[in-house]
């Protein structure tokens, strides 16, 4: 088999700067905050290596079945980083914030309904039968993957976290890579994987290689302090929260009798 220069370009590129991210992880010790996304960083690193070797040594077969193989595990690490952003974001003192994480399994189940509802309806351009369906279970992944991150960002709103925070610039690099990387599936769904020779492919892997370099400039850089409450301030407002949420319930109950 052969590679093209450009596919050549792209594969060392990526191999590049995974290490290069997976370096800055480890040297400065942010893995200790993302161990999830750590080691998708890292998989991602090998993954390129093994891919490339057996593309260039073994049977299209092979390539195939850890080919795919591969991208099942990296939809379960990436669905893993989503959850870690969110619990560094709705447990800034150790703890969940209340209501935080009832609200987030809350919409995040909604969203994975609504994903595979809207996944499962649309028909999507395949010359095959496992094509058609291999598309219909990257729509949903697309989709499932942005929805989760939204509701996270949804949820940290009401925190006031500081925007240039480490786990707030690995969101919205995320973001940005998310958005195009699910606009590629909704093309290759209309019009099928050869439009215009696989450019929103190419746009996707350039704009996930922009985003790695970004991520990667800001977890070097050390994260700015963030405004705190005192621990006596923080046990207050927790207090009068549960007592509100008492007294509401109380409220309720009387309406109801």
């Amino acid at each position: 088999m052969h590679l093209s220069l450009t596919a050549q370009i792209l594969w060392a590129a990526g191999f590049i700067e995974h290490a290069a991210l997976l370096t800055v992880l480890i040297m400065c010790g942010r893995w200790k905050v993302f161990p999830i996304f750590t080691a998708w960083i890292g998989f991602s690193t090998f993954r390129t290596i093994l891919l490339v070797a057996l593309y260039r040594y073994s049977t299209p077969a092979m390539y195939g079945h850890v080919y795919w193989s591969a991208a099942f595990f990296d939809l379960a690490l990436q669905l893993g980083v989503i959850f870690e952003l969110a619990r560094v974001v709705l447990k800034p003192t150790g703890t969940w914030v209340h209501d935080a994480r009832n609200m987030f399994w809350l919409y995040g189940s909604i969203g994975a309904i609504v994903a595979a509802a809207i996944a499962y309806g649309i028909n999507p351009s395949a010359p095959t039968t496992f094509d058609f369906w291999l598309e219909k279970g990257n729509l949903f992944a697309g989709m499932l993957t942005l929805e989760l991150f939204a509701v996270m960002v949804f949820a940290s709103a009401h925190l006031g976290l500081v925007g240039s925070s480490h786990v707030m610039r690995l969101a919205q690099g995320w973001a940005i890579w998310a958005i195009v990387a699910l606009a590629a599936e909704g093309i290759y769904s209309h019009y099928g994987a050869s439009w215009h020779n696989n450019l929103p492919d190419t746009v996707r892997i350039l704009t996930y290689q922009a985003v790695t370099i970004y991520w990667m400039i800001t977890i070097w850089r050390p994260e700015p302090k963030r405004r705190t409450l005192s621990p006596e301030m923080q046990a207050y407002l927790q207090s009068l929260h549960t007592q509100l949420q008492s007294e509401l319930k109380h409220v309720s109950s009387i309406e109801r009798h």
